[in-house]
Order: C-alpha cells, then structure tokens, then sequence
C-alpha cells in the first residue's frame, strides 16, 4: 500500500471509531432532550397563535359566500350514481341534420369594362368569390339573376335581382 492509502484509511478507522462511540456510550445528553422540549412547547405555543388570531381576522364578503356556497347541499349529485348499474353497449349517436334557411338578396349589379360586381346581402361580390356563408360562391353573374355555385357539389342556386330567396344550408 502505499503511504496516501494508509492515511486514508487510518482517518477512517477513527472516524468509525469515533462514531461508534457517540452511538453506543455518550447517546444520554440530557440538554438534547431538554431542548427538543422546549422547541416542542415553543410550536405548540405558535399554532395555537396562529390559529387564533386567524379565526380574528376580517373575512371579506367574497370568501364568506364561497364558504357558505361551499357547505350548501347540491341540488343534483354531478357524480357517478354507484346504484345505477353500467351497461357495456356503446353510446349510439343519433344523427339528427338540421337544414337551416339563410335568406339571400341580390339587390344590385355593377359592371365595369372588365369586371361585374354582384350585392348579395349588402356586400359585394365577383365571379368566383365565396359568399360570406360558407359552402356558396358566385358562379356568374348577370343584370337580372346570379348563380351561387355550392362548394363540393355540382348543384347551383339561381338568385333573381331584388327578390328574397330563403337558401338552405345542409
């Protein structure tokens, strides 16, 4: 071995040593006792002022209705009813298609030397621009009527000028 190994473990011999002996013969100091005591009475000492100069402190009209809503009984339980038993089927969603009219005016007809505008619903539109409403768009335009084309479909809407249509939406 050489002489730097034999000093560390001859340091390590007395620390074992050492603790050892703190362990087995020198284990009965009474100041460890007593003053674990009294930093135990010196807590209980502290809760109890805490708690009770908490329940003196001013409780806002907030906290008082959270805390009086919180011990309130519920009118329906949102939880699980352990009485009702569960099913294994599968939950069947009923597909329920709602058609939903949107009314459609064309009140108005620009045109320039290259392009036409169409006022459908007080805004204004070219050939091939979508309509607000998504799934139509503006498929030709004419003095007396447009043609709402439908988006992914090959169907198309005939709106004459200055008369309401009612449009269904699918």
């Amino acid at each position: 071995m050489l002489n730097r190994e034999r000093i560390i473990v001859f340091l390590m011999l007395i620390v074992v040593a050492y603790g050892g002996y703190n362990f087995f013969f020198d284990s009965d100091d009474p100041t460890i006792v007593n003053s674990s005591r009294q930093t135990l009475a010196e807590l209980k000492k502290f809760v109890i002022d805490a708690a009770t100069n908490l329940s003196n402190e001013y409780i806002s009209a907030a906290d008082k209705y959270i805390i009086d809503q919180a011990e309130t009984v519920w009118p329906k339980n949102p939880f699980l009813m352990a009485a009702v038993p569960l099913t294994s089927e599968p939950f069947q969603a009923s597909a329920e298609v709602s058609v939903q009219t949107v009314p459609m005016y064309y009140t108005g007809y620009l045109q320039t030397v290259d392009k036409k505008i169409a006022i459908v619903n007080g805004s204004e539109y070219e050939t091939g621009e979508q309509l607000s409403d998504a799934g139509y768009y503006v498929k030709q335009i004419m003095p007396n009527k447009i043609i709402l084309g439908i988006e992914n479909s090959p169907d198309t809407i005939t709106v004459p000028l200055d008369e309401p249509v009612n449009v269904s939406l699918e």
